[in-house]
Formats: structure tokens, sequence, C-alpha cells
């Protein structure tokens, strides 16, 4: 009697273990479905983009500043026509920027590596004035280029003199 209760036991024991071994393959391959059905990025990597180096500061008879990284204001002119779209060195992805004004798609970028930059003309493109820039930044995967997160926004304002 009592070996058969054991055998029960035992039995029930092999089949709770054969069961969580089970779930945990199922979720295992789940899992790695899901993951290898992530959109593949059809983009390429820049060939316009450089090491950062921004201009230094600048003087004139009025005023002194300095353009700093981030979204403040910049003051831009015909000498000086650039918005600079950069990726940190410290970050571990590419990153791509859209720059739209007015809901109009200026430049799109391709994909930016850490460390790196692209300069883009933004004179050539608006007239002298107090403008409104939007950035719609994405990010990469180093490795597979696979799209991280998409359309981040940050706004620029700019002055353009002329």
């Amino acid at each position: 009697m009592k070996e058969k209760r054991q055998l029960k036991q035992d039995l029930i024991l092999v089949l709770i273990c054969i069961l969580i071994l089970m779930i945990g393959l199922g979720s295992f391959f789940i899992v790695r479905t899901l993951k290898d059905q992530s959109i593949p990025c059809e983009m390429k990597v820049s060939e316009n983009q450089k090491d950062i180096v921004l201009p230094t500061d600048k003087k004139n008879d009025e005023e002194e500043y300095t353009e700093l990284m981030g979204f403040g204001r910049l003051d831009l002119s015909e000498n000086e026509p650039f918005i600079y779209l950069i990726n940190p060195s410290d970050n571990q992805v590419y990153l791509s920027f859209d720059v739209i004004y007015n809901g109009e798609i200026l430049y799109q970028s391709d994909l930016i590596a850490p460390g790196k930059m692209e300069e883009f003309n933004v004179c050539s493109c608006l007239n002298a004035g107090e403008h409104t820039l939007t950035y719609s930044i994405s990010s990469y995967d180093m490795n597979n280029k696979n799209i991280l997160w998409s359309g981040v926004q940050q706004n620029q304002d700019i002055l353009i003199r002329k």
C-alpha cells in the first residue's frame, strides 16, 4: 500500500517537473519569437556625419554668446547657418533626426553614430526672422539597426539674421 502511494507521489512529482519544464520552454520560445518579429530598419548609416566639433565662442560688437548643445534658442546667420544634429558620445545607439518646420520636413538624417553629428544649413530653407523647429528623433540598436523608439519630438527656437 505504501509502495503504491509512494509511486503515485513520485509520478505526480515527475508530471509537475515536466509541466514546469514545458511552461519554461514555451515562454522562452514565445519571447524569442516576439523578439525576432521586431521591425527591421531600412535606414543606412549616414555618410555625412562628422566628429563633434562645435563652433567656438563668437564675439560681435553688440553681444557675446556661446551656442550650447541642446534645444535652447540659436542665433544663426549666413556666416553660421548650421544646426547641429548630435548623437552624444555616451550613447550606445544610433540616432536619426527629422527637422520639421510648420509640418514640413526640411531635412532627414541617416543614422548618426555616438560621438558624431551632422550639420544642416537651415538658413538655406528659411527666411530671416524667428522660427520654431521641431526635431523628431528616433533611436536604433547599434548591432541590428532595429528601431528602439521613434518620434520623440523636441522644439527649438531659432533666430535667423540675414
